[in-house]
């Protein structure tokens, strides 16, 4: 139970709580409890003040529930529709572009801003090994419910669903299990398993928009520097240097991202380690895009994932996947 100072109170609706899920590790969080902390003893081990950790509930209007977040001064939004990131906020000011004057926000529609989940392919799927164009784009798990619990010991919200192969490819199923923690850092694992009877190709990724007045100035190092260009028809590229700013507008996958990426804006640093992903995918689509559900892009798309190579799972194979963000101020 997350520690209050007395007389502040939360309301919290009914949520199943205290899901430890087989196969996901959380980091350890050591709450201290209320006495502890009066009595001067230190914060938890990732500096965060035990009052200020907490995870709670509502439900939005459309009908699906949203999950708060919060340690130290960082909050978090997650949503179970879609199972994505809506807003991360540090020290009062966004991390991630939340686009809630556009967005669409009717339980149907995909949300386009925070961190949306692309599963179980990416795009329209001309990155997996048929190349084949695909209906949709980027896979049902971001227009899907997902089953949600809290897991307040460790300040996290696990999420599940279940989606099938993509078109052509199986045909199987595989199931997604979720975990977004938060404490000094955030972090989101995710767990995919064929739980089907035939092998198939995946992808994932963690579209995340990073809120930035200017996002012509954004640099980031590891990504290497081969790419895909999708304004050129996925053609391979090579530039000198990758970290050096890129003019706008950009679609690129690089092949060979680094399992630590950095991402420097003129508002914060975003630190990025992953775990179990191939690719990254740098996105912007410039002030005359004519995206209908997306204002001033303000922001700069760095998508981590398994995004090429694809991913083959054989029955009841799993793949892990780990991606942690930490914020820090210019």
């Amino acid at each position: 139970m997350c520690c209050l100072e007395p007389g502040l109170t939360v309301d919290i609706q009914p949520v199943k709580l205290g899901c430890r899920t087989p196969g996901v590790r959380l980091p350890k969080v050591n709450l201290l409890s209320t006495s502890e902390h009066r009595n001067g003893a230190s914060p938890n081990p990732f500096g965060v003040q035990c009052k200020a950790m907490s995870v709670t509930s509502r439900t939005d209007p459309a009908g699906f529930q949203i999950f708060t977040l919060s340690a130290g001064d960082q909050e978090v939004l997650v949503s179970a529709f879609g199972g994505q990131i809506l807003s991360w906020s540090k020290g009062g000011k966004p991390c991630i572009f939340e686009n809630h004057e556009h967005a669409i926000v009717d339980g149907k529609t995909p949300y386009r801003g925070g961190a949306p989940i692309c599963f179980a392919f990416f795009g329209k799927g001309s990155l997996l090994p048929l190349g084949t164009t695909l209906s949709g784009q980027h896979g049902e798990a971001r227009v899907t419910v997902w089953d949600s619990v809290i897991d307040e010991a460790q300040n996290a919200v696990v999420l599940t669903t279940r989606q099938p192969s993509a078109e052509g490819y199986g045909p199987t199923e595989f199931s997604c299990k979720l975990v977004y923690a938060l404490a000094e850092d955030l972090s989101i694992q995710a767990t995919i398993r064929n739980v089907g009877e035939k092998e198939s190709p995946f992808q994932f990724a963690v579209h995340t928009y990073w809120a930035t007045a200017e996002p012509s100035a954004a640099s980031v190092k590891g990504m290497g520097n081969r790419y895909l260009d999708n304004l050129l028809g996925l053609t391979e590229q090579r530039e000198t240097d990758s970290s050096e700013p890129h003019p706008i507008p950009f679609d690129r996958v690089y092949l060979d991202a680094e399992s630590d990426m950095e991402l420097r804006l003129k508002e914060h640093t975003i630190g990025i380690s992953t775990m179990g992903c191939t690719g990254a995918v740098l996105w912007n689509p410039g002030k005359d895009h004519t995206v209908k559900d997306l204002g001033s892009p303000d922001f700069i798309c760095l998508e981590s994932g398994l995004i090429t190579p694809s991913k083959t799972l054989f029955p009841s194979e799993e793949h892990v996947i780990q991606v942690t963000y930490r914020a820090q101020p210019i």
